[in-house]
């Protein structure tokens, strides 16, 4: 009896020592996870508020959201997912969606309890230390766990060194002379660049997609007045050429156009930037994950450009629509506030049906094309 029991404690001795190791292991990601939160917080904060201020471009909460979905598909493809209880996983997903949730309410209604702009402070600030702790030990998982006998390491990536050196230069001088972008662009960069001298080129070069897909969520409306102007008046003309090709009386100059008295113009919301860049980003993650060579990687997101320009401009030409068969106001602030989502979902049916007709056709699948 006195062997049974002495053999539980023993065990029970080892599994307390392995967790131990393990959270001991955890330490010094922990460390530079809190850094990299503390000295990046300002610029992300920054970030936070042009994602939802900024009406010329705010689609970069969905980005992080994409690069997780290619983070998974990365660790599927390499069959290093994590084995933890599907119980846990739910509670992990419910508890970011819930934190998500709290980040949008106390950004769009500040007011509506006491405490919430400070519980949505808290919620970004846990879900922005989540991602950094995440990006860095996902390598990890990808890095070989048993190296057979008397098989070298894998050599450190000194050219990773060089990034994460050159990331934390670029970032000291951003936040001397108050660049935000830049900072977090370097934030990215340095995320990678520690991933790529721990375990080499080839576990970085598995997640340069994931990586790069980061870059979007950099508010960008700067490019507005470059792209969005342009797109803006081609909208307009094309949206027009339809209103009139249903037998609308349509007046316009430049981008506004008038129905009988009621006015429009097509300011730069509406230009199709923003859709743009959220279904290019929503395009190459779709094409990243259900193609394996890149050429129809490649192809498949740039269907992604001819799809957002036709449903913004569909999107215009269906408010001057609405607004001559019900009126202008059921046009403006309902249809065309709400006809986002549904473009969405209406891009995706569309990439699933280019994969399933076109891509997965047994005329398109040629060997190494």
């Amino acid at each position: 009896m006195s062997s049974e029991i002495k053999m539980v404690r023993d065990a029970r001795n080892a599994r307390l020592l392995q967790r131990l190791a393990a959270h001991r292991s955890l330490l010094p990601h922990v460390a530079v996870c809190g850094l990299i939160v503390v000295s990046f917080y300002a610029p992300f904060v920054w970030m936070l508020n042009q994602w939802f201020v900024v009406e010329e471009y705010s689609p970069g909460p969905a980005v992080p959201i994409l690069a997780s979905i290619a983070l998974w598909h990365v660790l599927k493809k390499h069959k290093a997912l994590p084995t933890f209880p599907r119980r846990c996983g739910r509670q992990l997903l419910l508890g970011a969606a819930v934190l998500a949730l709290l980040v949008y309410v106390g950004k769009e209604y500040p007011l509506t309890f006491p405490g919430l702009r400070f519980l949505s402070a808290l919620s970004f600030t846990i879900l922005f230390a989540s991602m950094t702790l995440l990006l860095i030990s996902i390598g990890f998982l990808l890095a070989p766990k048993n190296p057979s006998a008397g098989a070298r390491p894998a050599p450190r990536g000194w050219m990773g060194m060089s990034l994460l050196l050159f990331s934390l230069l670029v970032h000291f001088f951003a936040l001397r002379g108050d660049l935000a972008r830049a900072s977090i662009v370097a934030y990215i960069s340095l995320l990678f660049g520690i991933t790529w001298y721990l375990h080499g080129w080839s576990v970085a070069k598995t997640l340069l997609f994931p990586f790069g897909m980061l870059l979007l969520m950099v508010p960008i409306e700067f490019i507005d007045e470059t792209f969005g102007v342009p797109l803006r008046l081609m909208a307009t003309s094309v949206s027009v050429y339809l209103m009139r090709m249903v037998g609308l009386d349509v007046l316009q100059t430049g981008n506004w156009f008038a129905i009988g008295s009621m006015e429009f113009s097509v300011d730069a919301p509406c230009s199709g930037l923003k859709s743009l860049i959220a279904l290019t980003a929503l395009g190459a993650t779709f094409a990243y994950v259900t193609q394996r060579t890149f050429f129809k990687k490649l192809l498949l997101a740039s269907c992604a450009i001819p799809i957002a320009l036709v449903t913004n401009i569909v999107r215009l030409a269906c408010v001057g629509i609405f607004a001559q068969l019900i009126n202008k106001d059921f046009a403006v602030t309902v249809f065309h506030d709400q006809a986002a989502v549904f473009l969405y979902v209406l891009a995706i049916l569309i990439f699933m049906s280019l994969d399933k007709k076109v891509f997965q056709a047994e005329w398109f699948r040629v060997k190494n094309f």
